[in-house]
């Protein structure tokens, strides 16, 4: 199966952040997030195509504020794990912005595992860590 069919799964799945949703489609019946990409310099911009399977679900609010903030503004103020929250406030602004990549980069990892298991689809490990 290809990445649409890959991103249309992930946003029928709550948030990694917060475990919310961002809007209810009554037509289908269904709650829905965006899969967003999360995206590195050195696989994204000029002369690069997207990698696929890189998405993530976030709601639309947790979404807007990564761009607008960054990944450690956003982990920071959404995540609902204490430990991981307390690490990030006594780190140096360095090792908090590594920390935050890493658990993006880990989430993108969980849910291409989740797809892959679901779709027997050996394609989503193809692309290895983004």
């Amino acid at each position: 199966m290809a990445d649409k069919e890959y991103r249309a799964w992930v946003q029928t799945l709550p948030s990694c952040l917060s475990g919310k949703f961002s809007e209810w489609l009554s037509d289908l019946g269904e709650w829905r997030n965006p899969a967003c990409h999360v995206r590195r310099a050195a696989t994204f911009g000029t002369g690069f195509r997207d990698v696929p399977f890189t998405s993530i679900p976030l709601t639309h609010e947790e979404h807007a504020y990564q761009h607008q903030y960054g990944e450690l503004a956003c982990l920071a103020k959404y995540t609902h794990d204490p430990q991981l929250k307390c690490t990030l406030l006594n780190a140096s602004p360095v090792e908090a912005e590594r920390i935050a990549k890493e658990w993006f980069d880990s989430q993108v990892i969980k849910y291409r595992e989740m797809w892959r298991k679901r779709a027997g689809n050996e394609e989503a490990l193809e692309h290895g860590k983004p």
